[in-house]
């Protein structure tokens, strides 16, 4: 685990997924994009420039595509509004638990 909370990788389905902090100089997918899955990889990368809160919340809107996709409603995971409101839900439960 990362110092901020950002895990190295995880368990999904029986499948590792990878999470990758990848700096601007390597970052290959648009200026807009913060993130990105890659459900044929088992992978996430954030961008480098995310940071704190911000990052989480990336790394839970990953997190939600992968779930998504794993549990076979690959069509859900197309709906981006609905992805990242989950992810937020998801990021807020995990750094607010006691």
């Amino acid at each position: 685990m990362r110092s901020d909370g950002i895990p190295k990788k995880f368990q999904l389905l029986g499948h590792t997924i990878t999470v990758k902090i990848v700096p601007p100089s390597k970052w290959k997918h648009g200026k807009d994009c913060v993130g990105i899955w890659f459900p044929d990889d088992h992978r996430i990368e954030i961008l480098s420039t995310a940071k704190g809160s911000y990052r989480q919340q990336v790394w839970a809107h990953e997190v939600v595509h992968a779930m998504l996709d794993l549990a076979g409603y690959e069509n859900l995971s197309h709906d981006e509004q609905l992805v990242d409101r989950l992810g937020h839900l998801l990021q807020q439960m995990l750094t607010t638990m006691e």
